[in-house]
């Protein structure tokens, strides 16, 4: 049996029906309308990932751990991935110390949310440093660095106040 869509006689609705169209005479009102496709050109956005830093929209190319905060950027300085007592390798983001965060002690607005990027892989962030986030009323997102620039750069086109702490995508711990 084909489905069809209903037609006026069996219940349904017709497309060419008034009540359906809009009113092109009506005043046009001042609702605060703005354009979402208009983009600041002055928001920092990751243009590229590269191996061992970021590209930036305006041109400036960071090399190492990045953090973008109110539409500016910061260096992290993180240690590079190093083995633990076991031999296995650490990703740094997982060994953050919170005193690196403090930053968000004295920005303002504070940002609704860090989207972290682990490098080539998901790292969990150090417990004490998530701690430290939420404590001060900012949410945590975990990703690649490919998603999470990505994401940050999506969010920010949108007008959201949120944060970038990012490994390059070439760490792989």
């Amino acid at each position: 049996m084909a489905l069809q869509h209903p037609g006026v006689n069996e219940g349904g609705y017709d497309r060419n029906d008034d009540r359906f169209q809009y009113d092109m005479k009506a005043p046009l009102l001042d609702a605060g309308i703005a354009n979402i496709f208009q983009v600041d050109e002055n928001m920092i956005s990751i243009v590229e990932n590269l191996p061992t830093g970021f590209r930036l929209n305006n041109g400036t190319t960071v090399y190492g751990p990045l953090l973008i905060v109110n539409n500016e950027a910061f260096t992290l300085k993180i240690p590079p991935p190093k083995p633990n007592a076991s031999g296995k390798v650490v990703n740094p983001i997982f060994i953050l110390d919170p005193k690196a965060l403090e930053v968000f002690n004295v920005v303002t607005p504070k940002p609704e949310l860090v989207i972290v990027g682990g490098g080539a892989n998901i790292s969990l962030l150090a417990p004490e440093s998530r701690k430290y986030l939420t404590s001060v009323g900012i949410k945590v997102e975990l990703s690649s660095t490919r998603y999470a620039s990505s994401t940050f750069n999506t969010l920010c086109e949108e007008g959201r106040n949120v944060a970038l702490l990012a490994l390059p995508a070439g760490v792989d711990a």
